[in-house]
């Protein structure tokens, strides 16, 4: 029954190419994930059911976002697309977890001085001690799936854990929370097949790319500081092969396979101080790291690095 119910959905499906900005490329490699926790509040044997959650998931994106099972490609124009091919769908990961401890064993408190106090679940010590060390990542690389979803059940416990992984590429952190909202909204409306979300998204990316590809680009005020390095300049690559090199980058590690490093605010500004009093503290870090990452390349391998990724909060 499920079964036809989402070749159903999947029928809907039209084909498209749909092409992809500069801004959406610029974060290929990278995902947006997250885990969401439901509470059984009545007791219903049918809460959060895999059959319930895949069917609201496969209308959803017939529906409203065909893009999450397309497959990246290089378009005519040399500009990066996503192909949606009815023939040759890139169909979600969709999983069901079972954890042998209640999810109450992963939940701690957070007293604060003016007497609040907030219940979190500790996500370190549940990958320590579940049994379940990582959780997938959503790729375009290789045809993995675009949308991974693991549905995570405890031992005599009324919640369930929902984990959401989706490409960068086509949510940030705000469409995904519009997603999720989106995907509730039509799985609490199974029942009637011809159900509309009350305020559907708007999904032409033209309106994004116009914005951001017309952005004159500025130039990197560190080009100074490789000098030292041997590189009087950075290599400035031509627009059409822009898309061919991201899409062929190594997808960005895990965050649990990254390096962590603080800052302090003093320290920042002592190093825009050091670095150009003009620029913002943003771009004197990037400065500084990319510059780091390039010394120590050279200094460990002899050569400079094929691919190197810096991720800091944009000010």
């Amino acid at each position: 029954m499920l079964a036809a119910t989402l070749n159903t959905h999947l029928s809907s499906i039209k084909a498209q190419d749909i092409e992809l900005g500069t801004i959406d490329i610029a974060t290929f490699g990278a995902n947006v994930d997250g885990m969401i926790i439901y509470k059984n509040m009545t007791g219903d044997a049918e809460f959060m059911s895999n059959d319930c959650i895949t069917n609201g998931l496969y209308k959803v994106i017939a529906d409203y976002y065909p893009i999450i099972m397309g497959r990246p490609s290089i378009g005519k124009n040399g500009k990066g697309v996503i192909v949606v091919d009815p023939d040759n769908l890139c169909m979600p990961d969709i999983a069901e977890l079972s954890v042998k401890l209640p999810a109450e064993h992963f939940f701690e408190t957070c007293n604060y001085k003016n007497g609040d106090t907030v219940k979190f679940f500790n996500l370190r010590k549940f990958f320590r001690e579940s049994g379940i060390s990582a959780l997938p990542e959503a790729t375009f690389s290789h045809d993995h799936s675009a949308a991974i979803v693991r549905l995570i059940r405890f031992k005599d416990s009324p919640y369930v854990v929902l984990y959401v992984s989706l490409p960068h590429v086509i949510f940030d952190g705000t469409a995904i929370a519009a997603f999720l909202n989106n995907w509730a909204e039509c799985t609490r409306n199974l029942d009637n097949p011809e159900y509309k979300l009350k305020y559907p998204p708007v999904n032409d990316r033209k309106v994004v790319r116009d914005y951001f590809d017309t952005v004159t680009a500025i130039e990197p005020p560190h080009t100074k500081h490789f000098k030292d390095l041997g590189a009087e300049s950075l290599v400035k690559v031509p627009s059409s092969v822009i898309a061919a090199l991201l899409l062929a980058a190594p997808d960005i590690p895990a965050f649990e396979e990254q390096h962590l490093l603080h800052f302090t605010a003093e320290k920042l500004e002592q190093l825009r101080q050091d670095v150009d009093k003009a620029q913002t503290t943003n771009l004197a870090l990037a400065a500084m790291l990319t510059k780091t990452i390039l010394q120590a390349n050279i200094q460990t391998f002899n050569s400079m690095p094929t691919w190197s990724y810096v991720m800091f909060p944009y000010d």
